[in-house]
């Protein structure tokens, strides 16, 4: 199964053309909007709108009524673990709370875009189906802290699910983080982008071409 490798021409087109402009890495909001305009060219549609609202859950949905949501992350070295970040549960009082929380959430897939940190314009789209993370059936067990004013003291949790494991960190404000193995993983495929560098020294120019009409900009850059 390859579901939505029919989107990779598209995203690599677009992100090829976001980074003529912008050298950093491509999240958030401009994953989604790169996201909802590749499932637009490949025909399933997409209900997004730009109103910069990135967050928890389902970011977008196609024609067909399929819950997306966008992520980043990163990949592993050795290319077998996909780590990605999810919600703050400092609002839930209990473990129970928190893992009904972040078990009832609505997404049918992750559409990821990780990449390597430091950013050097190579991306890795990778689908999961998001019922795989079956985060209420997973075997939960409290994280003890092993030094400093925290030790012998609960710091956390951590989980084994079928191919992946789960964590909250009390330190990052309850945070999930899914570490997912690569058996779980529908498509991947690497996504290599000709960055934009910022010239080091001289002058940047920058032509805008509209109509017939080339209106040039220098800028003068002191080092």
């Amino acid at each position: 199964m390859t579901l939505y490798r029919d989107l990779v021409p598209h995203i690599t087109r677009l992100l090829g053309e976001y980074h003529q402009v912008i050298s950093g890495q491509a999240k958030a909001e401009i994953w989604e909007e790169i996201c909802a305009k590749a499932l637009d060219l490949a025909g399933y549609g997409t209900d997004w709108t730009p109103d910069y609202n990135h967050g928890i859950g389902t970011d977008q949905t196609t024609d067909d009524g399929t819950a997306i949501s966008n992520k980043g992350g990163s990949l592993s070295s050795d290319g077998t673990t996909l780590t990605i970040s999810g919600s703050r549960l400092t609002k839930f009082a209990t473990l129970d709370e928190k893992i009904d929380h972040i078990h009832n959430k609505d997404e049918d897939y992750i559409l990821c875009l990780a990449c390597a940190k430091p950013f050097v314009g190579t991306y890795d789209f990778i689908v999961i189906d998001a019922t795989k993370l079956d985060y209420k059936n997973a075997a939960w067990s409290e994280t003890i802290g092993q030094r400093g004013k925290n030790k012998s003291k609960v710091v956390g949790w951590n989980a084994e699910g079928n191919h992946y494991t789960a964590s909250i960190t009390k330190s990052m404000s309850d945070q999930l983080w899914t570490k997912i193995g690569s058996e779980l993983f529908i498509t991947h495929e690497t996504i290599i982008t000709d960055r934009y560098e910022r010239p080091k020294g001289g002058l940047l120019k920058l032509c805008l071409l509209g109509g017939g009409l080339a209106l040039g900009f220098t800028i003068g850059m002191l080092y």
